[in-house]
């Protein structure tokens, strides 16, 4: 009897899996999670990528808050404590008690402070110039070179056609952004100009691939999987990708009936990804995106080496899938609330006895308004028994 290799086989499902680090315990024991990208523009971090390793974030630099604060500190909550996590600044104890409340004991995660050479390993969401190769789970060039666009291309399964130059209409992609930044929908002579003009202030080198344009879009499936070294994979899930005017990623839906209805789909996409970042010497957590057309086919449109934006969202909505009988929730990055943490938080305990939806606040920092009041920008979920009640809630906390 024939038996699959690891590479051939269907994703195994692990629906008592709550956290992320109970995967990377098995595999990367000792290492501690890195939550902060790099930065190749910002003076405002001390992880900067200024002759290697360069990542095309935004112009002009985000504030501190953002990639210190609110980037670092979402990626915590669907961590879990099997293995340590490290940014710069701590996240408050206010969240950390939010999270206790919401996900239990276990998703309060053993926090440390900036890099040390102290610690063997860490687990990075992008190849780090500041520290060493041999402190890095995932070998630095190799790593940079898996986060390159181009490597969609040499993926075995449907796609957008890779053009040897720009032909209107088309998309435009930097090599190394990432959440839809340096992404450019080039629809007519004026969206070519000015994205040359861009390029030419910000990133005058930079690599970019062409893409054709995929049009009749229905769905844009953000999938989840981990990586084993043994080239196995586990199957996390999916969520519905958001993106605003600008074509930047700006959350998702979580919808229980998809789990397993778009599995069998799905499959062949986790199978020669998990192939290829494998046979490249890749393991860990795996976002890919696939778009479905109203006829069906389905193309295979970014491949994402690395914890995401969704992924702690997607965890959390397993867990009040399977315990609370929510089948649906909604994420909002960068939501905007009037008032303080506290408030919020404690806005987002009472939903729950209130209306029976799960309210999570996965990072989040005060600010001023030009009113003056407190406003807390905050990457923020609301889970429930159906779609409409989540966006009413989030209405409501709009204000």
């Amino acid at each position: 009897m024939k038996h699959d290799s690891p590479l051939e086989s269907r994703p195994r499902l692990m629906p008592e899996l709550n956290f992320l680090s109970e995967l990377y315990a098995r595999d990367a024991a000792g290492s501690v999670l890195l939550a902060e990208y790099p930065s190749s523009n910002s003076t405002q971090t001390c992880f900067q990528n200024l002759t290697k390793f360069v990542i095309h974030d935004p112009f002009p630099p985000p504030a501190r808050e953002l990639i210190k604060v609110l980037g670092p500190h979402h990626l915590m909550c669907g961590w879990g404590r099997e293995l340590p996590v490290a940014s710069e600044i701590e996240p408050s104890r206010q969240l950390f008690d939010h999270w206790q409340k919401l996900l239990g004991d276990d998703a309060v995660p053993v926090w440390q402070g900036a890099p040390s050479v102290d610690v063997p390993r860490y687990i990075t969401l992008f190849p780090h110039e500041s520290l060493s190769p041999e402190q890095q789970v995932i070998d630095p060039v190799v790593n940079y070179q898996l986060h390159s666009k181009c490597v969609i291309e040499q993926i075995d399964c449907p796609q957008a056609r890779v053009l040897d130059e720009v032909e209107i209409p088309c998309v435009v992609k930097l090599t190394h952004g990432y959440a839809g930044l340096g992404n450019f929908m080039i629809r007519s002579d004026e969206d070519h100009t000015a994205m040359c003009r861009q390029l030419q202030q910000q990133w005058p080198n930079a690599e970019v691939v062409v893409n054709s344009v995929i049009d009749n879009i229905v769905d844009d499936h953000g999938v989840q999987f981990y990586l084993r070294p043994d080239g196995s994979t586990v199957w996390l899930g999916l969520t519905e990708q958001n993106f605003n005017q600008q074509q930047r990623w700006c959350g998702g839906v979580y919808r229980s009936e998809l789990q397993q209805s778009q599995l069998e789909a799905l499959v062949p996409f986790v199978q020669a990804t998990a192939k290829h970042l494998s046979e490249r010497g890749y393991h860990g957590l795996v976002g890919i995106d696939v778009l479905r057309t109203e006829d069906g086919s389905r193309y295979l449109v970014d491949v994402n080496p690395r914890l995401t934006g969704i992924s702690p969202f997607l965890m959390a909505s397993r867990i009040y899938d399977r315990d609370h009988g929510l089948k649906f929730g909604i994420y909002r990055a960068s939501f905007s609330y009037t008032g303080d943490l506290r408030q919020l938080i404690a806005a987002a305990d009472a939903a729950w006895n209130d209306d029976g939806v799960k309210v999570m606040v996965l990072s989040a920092f005060e600010t001023v308004a030009e009113t003056g009041e407190t406003v807390t920008i905050c990457h923020l979920s609301a889970s429930a028994i159906t779609l409409e009640r989540c966006q009413a809630k989030l209405d409501q906390l709009i204000g």
